[in-house]
């Protein structure tokens, strides 16, 4: 027993180095460009790519029927592949449908995000969600079945496309068109080496495929169109509607700097914290399946991302100012002291982000939804607060790091209960 325990622990240790390490090379990939491309791009040509970017996300909610979800804890392989061919089925329909609403409302969107060049680019956005579905659906097959280096590749493959897509066309032209374009392309050639790395090494699975078997699983897993799209539409609004009210109450520039912002500060996040998730979804589940719980897993593995959380970002907000005029240019000294503002919320959302798994493990989609409603109102409330109240950007930013923090601690509790297994949240 000391053994196999020994041997899980090291199995845990070497796929988190492996997902690490593709998320390090990911995230390290477009650092080193960054400085390239905040002097190829202004702040307001990146403030309209994460205006596209963010109806795209919102799309994305409802594209799949968040069927993609269950994927890691469908039955069988079987099963699996049969859910992803049901995301991907819902997604080719989602992209028809949302292309005819752009297309009689485009006018009216790009009004209300108080942007005139929105307009002629809304059409993309439910391009760039399919392509993301796909990418998304293969990655949650890899944690699936424990293709770790496959993850890693896909998401290498990912950011590396996307930058430098956005490097060649700002070369051809530098005006926001290169920044969109080359979002567009990086996203599509994404896609295309997701189903390259699967029918490589999973093409047998084709003949799993069934219309029947489809309609079964689109029916036995009914709570993520019932829950998980309202819960991820909530999720996805919140996460973005900061970009949506200052785009009204502010300027793209004002965008510009606060996405950025958040950008530096989720890198240890993408790097650390999301591949420990990606292989604690995996132990979880499988330790939660045959033991009715996984408080242990649960409780050393947060317990270690709170120490690097803690020490991380405090030293992270003394250098913050000098960090992002170094790398980015005095220009983008404001987003610096943005990050400061911000750094609360991402230092715990740092470490609740691995925990939040257990919603889906212990398939509590209705409760995931009730915390949603909590998360979608704190923000809205903080954010309103700071608009109305204030007036400022950067009081607004106190105001909303302050609500998410509490938000995310509420996420902890939640998900530490479902954790303790299934004679207590039952």
């Amino acid at each position: 027993m000391r053994l196999s325990a020994i041997s899980l622990k090291n199995s845990f240790i070497s796929d988190t180095l492996i997902v690490a390490f593709g998320t390090t090379v990911a995230q390290f990939i477009p650092m080193v460009f960054y400085p390239v491309l905040s002097r190829i791009y202004n702040p307001s040509d990146f403030g309209l790519l994460a205006t596209i970017i963010s109806l795209s996300v919102v799309i994305g909610v409802f594209a799949t029927g968040k069927y993609e979800t269950v994927i890691i804890i469908a039955t069988t392989n079987k099963n699996a592949i049969n859910l992803i061919s049901l995301s991907i089925l819902f997604s080719s329909i989602s992209l028809i449908i949302f292309s005819l609403l752009i297309f009689i409302f485009s006018k009216e969107i790009s009004n209300v995000f108080n942007e005139p060049r929105l307009e002629q680019w809304l059409y993309l956005s439910p391009l760039i969600a399919l392509f993301i579905s796909i990418y998304q659906c293969y990655n949650e097959w890899s944690v699936r079945n424990k293709y770790y280096l496959n993850l890693s590749k896909n998401k290498i493959s990912n950011t590396f496309v996307i930058t430098f897509s956005k490097l060649f066309m700002g070369w051809l032209k530098k005006n926001s068109i290169g920044l969109i374009v080359g979002e567009v392309i990086g996203r599509f050639i994404s896609a295309i080496y997701s189903v390259f790395l699967f029918l490589k090494k999973d093409r047998a699975m084709l003949k799993q495929l069934s219309f029947l078997r489809m309609k079964v699983l689109a029916k036995k897993y009914s709570q993520c169109p019932k829950f998980i799209i309202p819960a991820q539409l909530l999720n996805t609004i919140g996460g973005e509607l900061p970009v949506f009210i200052f785009a009204y109450y502010f300027s793209t520039t004002e965008i510009g700097y606060y996405g950025m912002a958040l950008l530096i500060l989720s890198v240890p996040s993408s790097i650390i914290s999301l591949a420990i998730r990606d292989v604690f979804r995996k132990k979880a589940n499988d330790e939660y399946v045959q033991n009715g719980n996984c408080r242990s897993t649960y409780v050393k593995v947060l317990g270690i991302l709170f120490l690097i959380s803690l020490f991380g970002y405090s030293l992270f907000y003394i250098l913050a100012p000098s960090i992002f005029v170094f790398v980015l240019g005095a220009g983008w000294s404001t987003a610096g002291i943005y990050a400061r503002l911000l750094i609360p919320m991402v230092a715990i959302s740092f470490v609740t982000e691995v925990g939040s798994s257990m919603f889906i493990i212990a398939e509590k989609m209705k409760a995931l939804l009730i915390w949603q409603i909590l998360y979608f109102s704190v923000t809205v409330i903080s954010l309103l607060c700071g608009v109305l109240v204030f007036k400022n950007i950067r009081a607004t930013l106190v105001c909303f790091s302050i609500g998410r923090s509490i938000v995310y601690l509420v996420s902890f509790l939640m998900s530490y209960y479902f954790a303790k297994g299934t004679r207590y949240c039952a």
